[in-house]
């Protein structure tokens, strides 16, 4: 069950005024169930699953050592390697499915354990709230990656119905569907056939189509996270801001301080510090930034599609790192907001590519017969849809431009109440023809992760 379905449209009001009508003390248990059935909806396997390493993680957290820690961490990246990458060996099917969001609450599980054992966490006693904690319905699938510290408390706390919290939550989920049913989804039908058959189109089609795929998984991936943002709100919980305008980032290491932010805070804090991060001098430095973006590209998949992608960030680092220490020459900061933008979009080719050959294939030949009319014709464009995405991308940007100096979901209550809700009713008006003129959403890009 997607955000993005009918089915959830029907099932998330039913949730709310229920949890808002039962008694405080029995709402944490009442959110656990919903959340299980909820991930049951992909598959009742999944549901086993969840529990198994919920139970594992938990008892590790309850009686943490040394030992248990390591085991418990190595049992939970074992099952990880297994879904992801067992079709690499012989004998094992290519339809071995990875369960949908089994990295986030991996990650959460392997984040509460070292903390416990850190001592910066006291261990959740309680298994209803612990277990809650890992199962959270809003960001089980996709994440963000709540820590137990921030998460677990909020769901402890007696709670009051507030207004105001959930408008907020509303404007996120209506922001989420803008940029998922209206942008992405509509991108992706263009750069879906160029990517999966690139021999069949002209150098101008592989500019557009890593453009277009540079904002295709921004908007999925952040819409996604607004919507589960919004989602928690409504039940009275702050999740983490995943996004901060990454693409306005002057530089790389700006970028991924921005960009799907609680996974790029794990990584420092789970693998980059744990290695030594910056305090073992310049070289050791550099091998640790390689190391830790060549684990995510890794972890995305077992293609080496993702491995290419994530060297290409670790050396963005370095080159980075090295830049600021010997060069005086301060950038322009839209000089740097530029070329961060370009070699992020060019990452991305490799992210999304087939193959290796396909990627390199895109770039030798991306110069090649730069006329845009031979783009909008060769990959079929629709004329209403070309005036959607320069209007929709450009209302984003300025979304993201203002998110930089103001909080824009809450600047809306400043807006008149009619004008208010005339842009509401435009948005979800919009979000809705176009969801129909696109035919069915597309599964989020996260989800395989």
């Amino acid at each position: 069950m997607q955000f993005t379905s009918l089915a959830f449209a029907i099932f998330l009001p039913i949730v709310f005024l229920i949890y808002w009508a039962v008694p405080n003390k029995y709402r944490a248990f009442f959110l656990l169930l919903v959340s299980y059935g909820f991930y049951m909806t992909f598959s009742a396997g999944y549901v086993l699953l969840l529990f198994v390493m919920s139970l594992l993680a938990y008892f590790v957290g309850l009686y943490c050592s040394s030992r248990s820690l390591i085991a418990g961490v190595m049992i939970q990246v074992g099952v990880l390697a297994f879904f992801k990458y067992a079709n690499l060996l012989p004998g094992w099917s290519d339809s071995l499915v990875v369960p949908v969001g089994i990295s986030f609450y991996l990650f959460k599980s392997i984040s509460y354990m070292a903390d416990v054992y850190k001592g910066k966490l006291q261990p959740e006693k309680k298994p209803v709230f612990f277990f809650l904690y890992l199962a959270f319905f809003p960001d089980v699938v996709s994440g963000p990656i709540n820590r137990a510290e921030v998460l677990i408390p909020q769901l402890k706390e007696e709670k009051a119905f507030d207004y105001d919290r959930a408008v907020y939550g509303m404007r996120l989920i209506l922001l989420g569907l803008f940029k998922k049913l209206l942008i992405a989804d509509t991108l992706s039908r263009y750069v879906n056939p160029v990517f999966e058959t690139p021999g069949a189109y002209m150098g101008i089609s592989y500019l557009a189509a890593a453009l277009f795929y540079t904002i295709e998984i921004y908007c999925d991936f952040s819409g996604y996270s607004d919507m589960a943002v919004g989602i928690a709100r409504l039940f009275g919980v702050c999740s983490m801001e995943n996004f901060k305008s990454p693409y306005l980032s002057a530089n790389i290491k700006e970028f991924w301080e921005r960009w799907h932010r609680s996974l790029s805070g794990w990584l420092r804090d789970y693998v980059y510090i744990p290695l030594g991060g910056s305090r073992k001098g310049k070289l050791r430095t550099y091998f640790n930034l390689m190391i830790t973006f060549l684990i995510s590209g890794i972890w995305h998949g077992a293609n080496l599609t993702f491995l290419v992608w994530g060297a290409l960030h670790g050396i963005y680092q370095v080159v980075y790192r090295f830049y600021k220490k010997h060069c005086k020459w301060e950038m322009p900061k839209i000089i740097g907001v530029a070329l961060t933008f370009a070699f992020v979009s060019l990452a991305w080719i490799f992210f999304r590519a087939d193959s290796v050959y396909d990627a390199f294939y895109m770039i030798r030949y991306m110069g090649y017969n730069l006329s845009p009319l031979l783009a909008y014709h060769k990959m079929g464009m629709v004329r209403q849809d070309f005036y959607l995405i320069i209007g929709s991308v450009s209302f984003l940007f300025l979304v993201d431009f203002l998110s930089l100096r103001m909080d824009v979901i809450k600047a809306v209550d400043r807006l008149k109440a009619p004008l208010r809700w005339a842009g509401y009713l435009l948005l979800a008006a919009l979000i809705l023809a176009f969801h129909l003129h696109n035919g069915t959403s597309q599964q989020f890009i996260y989800f395989q992760f």
